[in-house]
C-alpha cells in the first residue's frame, strides 16, 4: 500500500486510489456529506471495485484511519531514533507530530475532531491509535525508577494531553502557532511529569 500523506507518486492500485479519494473528500467535503458514489467517481473506479475492498464508507474510514496513523507513527519514531537522551527524544518526537498536524491540518481535523462517534469501528481504531502512541511514549521514557503500570498511565495521559493541545492550538486556532516553542513546552511538561512520577513511588 502506498503512503497517503508522504508521497507524490501517481497511484495505480485500485485500493490506494479509493483511499486517496476518500481522504480528499472526507477532509474537503466532510465524511457525512460524502457518498460512496462521490468516492468512486473521484477515484475513477467502479462501485463493484469499491465493494470488493470495503463494505461501506464507514469501514473505508476505519481503514483510512489505520493507514494514516501508521504513517504518522512511523515518522515520529524515525524522528526520535537518532536521539539518545530521553529529553531530546521527547522534544523531537512531539515536534514532528505537531509539524505533521500543522502541515496536514484537515487530516488532523478528521482524525481528532470531525470523525468522533462516526461508528464503533472508527472508535476502535482511534482507541488502538491512542494505545500505540502511549506504548511509544512508554518505551521512550521507561526506566527502572517507576513501575510499568504507573508509566503506562502516565503515557496514556500524555497522549490525551498532547492531542488536546493539537485540537486547541493547531486545528481550531486562527493564530499562527510557533511549533518549535509549543513542542518545547510540551516536552518540558512530559519530562516534568515523569520526574514527578518517579519521585513519588508510593502513589499506585
Amino acid at each position: 500500500m502506498e503512503p497517503l500523506l508522504f508521497t507524490n507518486k501517481a497511484l495505480t492500485n485500485p485500493q490506494d486510489k479509493i483511499l486517496n479519494a476518500a481522504l480528499m473528500l472526507y477532509t474537503e467535503k466532510g465524511f457525512r456529506e460524502t457518498t460512496v458514489l462521490d468516492i468512486v467517481e473521484c477515484a475513477r473506479v467502479s462501485k463493484t471495485t469499491f465493494y470488493n475492498f470495503f463494505k461501506s464508507k464507514e469501514e473505508l474510514l476505519a481503514h483510512l484511519f489505520q493507514s494514516l496513523l501508521d504513517e504518522v507513527l512511523i515518522k515520529v519514531k524515525l524522528a526520535t531514533q537518532q536521539e539518545e537522551r530521553m529529553s531530546n527524544k521527547a522534544f523531537v518526537g512531539i515536534k514532528r507530530y505537531l509539524e505533521i498536524c500543522m502541515h496536514h491540518r484537515p487530516v488532523a481535523q478528521l482524525l481528532l475532531v470531525s470523525s468522533v462517534g462516526v461508528s464503533p469501528a472508527v472508535e476502535e481504531v482511534r482507541h488502538r491509535a491512542h494505545v500505540r502512541f502511549a506504548e511509544f511514549i512508554y518505551g521512550t521514557v521507561k526506566t527502572d525508577a517507576a513501575s510499568d503500570e504507573r508509566i503506562r498511565i502516565f503515557a496514556q495521559a500524555m497522549v490525551g494531553a498532547i492531542n488536546e493541545v493539537v485540537v486547541q492550538k493547531v486545528i481550531r486556532s486562527d493564530m499562527q502557532t510557533d511549533i518549535e516553542e509549543l513542542a518545547r513546552l510540551l516536552s518540558r511538561i512530559v519530562q516534568g511529569s515523569y520526574k514527578h512520577l518517579i519521585n513519588h513511588k508510593g502513589m499506585l
